[in-house]
């Protein structure tokens, strides 16, 4: 049984061996080159890799098809380039996961039967299309300390189910959950800005959303294609609804708009007619004149019905009477005596 290693300039440049099992946790190095296990990803099913290692470079471990497990160091937090662990299709475990300190572009991309990723809060990048076709994932839970997420992060994750996005993030990316199709559960953090567009997008299995005040725009296609989607509910912060943000959703049955809506994009709740129509609610009484306004701009008039849920305008202007005479002071005072006659 062959095995060779090459070590330059305290990086890993290329390891061959025929061995099923690799353990490298005495080498001398800190980061593995890129493409470095190219010559055993056709026997290689577990690795350790030494204490202090800092980074796994580009495509390092990519289409080792038998790699099942890999041991990190306990002492140091590692950053993975693009491509590192793309399309192991058996790997499982990557331990400890929690000292990631970022993750490359499609870093785990086609790594079919990875179902567990407990990030740590060290966790500062996640790249484009990290974990795009990770079919076994079921459920994520992103820290409040990430400052970045790429395109497409979770493409495609069909067994994806709950999702955890911590107070603190303010930015989700374009795409990042689409066609989650076993997404049911999403809970968006107090500080989301923007809710991006195609993020959504096909999430067949999610009932309802909520999004919080903080989020100022939802763009184009955000929910296009959410076919089990029944209700959705902003608070008052919302001013943009982007084009066919909420198209090809046939359950939609009750949408909860605040007054601080300003414009609807083309199509925003899809086109033509419906035989049963959404149910769009609106605060005020002036809202109601507007809001057919604008859908009928945008193309979606049919498919919807305005609705008012807060109080008129008349019930407003009693209540606001009624709570000035109860707050008015009446003073009483005691009647004049009558004069007596001599």
């Amino acid at each position: 049984m062959k095995t060779k290693t090459v070590i330059k300039k305290w990086q890993l440049l290329w390891h061959r061996s025929d061995a099923p099992a690799v353990d490298l946790q005495e080498a001398d190095f800190l980061s593995v080159g890129n493409r470095a296990f190219r010559k055993s990803r056709r026997s290689m099913e577990e690795i350790r890799l030494p204490e202090g290692l800092s980074a796994i470079k580009s495509e390092a471990f990519r289409d080792c098809r038998r790699l099942f497990s890999v041991r990190l160091p306990e002492d140091s937090d590692v950053g993975l380039g693009t491509g590192a662990f793309r399309d192991c299709v058996r790997l499982r475990e990557i331990t400890p996961f929690e000292h990631l300190s970022s993750i490359g572009e499609r870093a785990f991309s086609g790594c079919t039967m990875l179902s567990q990723i407990p990030f740590g809060t060290g966790l500062r990048r996640i790249g484009a299309y990290a974990f795009r076709d990770c079919a076994s994932l079921r459920s994520v839970s992103l820290p409040a300390h990430l400052e970045s997420i790429g395109k497409g992060a979770f493409l495609h994750c069909t067994e994806l189910e709950r999702v955890e996005i911590e107070d603190g993030i303010t930015h989700l990316a374009p795409a990042m959950l689409r066609g989650c199709i076993s997404l049911e559960e999403l809970r968006f953090p107090s500080t989301l800005t923007v809710l991006e567009e195609e993020i959504l997008r096909d999430c067949s299995a999610l009932s309802s959303i909520h999004l919080p005040g903080s989020v100022q725009r939802i763009e184009r296609n955000a929910l296009r294609g959410c076919r089990r989607l029944r209700e959705a509910r902003m608070d008052l912060g919302v001013s943009m609804i982007g084009a066919g943000a909420f198209r090809d959703c046939p359950e939609l049955r009750e949408v909860y708009l605040p007054h601080s809506i300003k414009r609807l994009g083309f199509a925003a709740f899809g086109l033509g007619r419906a035989e049963e129509k959404t149910r769009i609610y609106v605060e005020q009484e002036y809202m109601v004149r507007r809001m057919k306004r604008m859908l009928l701009l945008c193309g979606s008039y049919g498919r919807v019905e305005v609705l008012q849920s807060g109080k008129t305008i008349e019930e407003r202007k009693r209540e606001r009477r009624r709570s000035t005479l109860e707050k008015t002071v009446v003073r009483l005072t005691d009647a004049p005596d009558e004069k007596t006659e001599d």
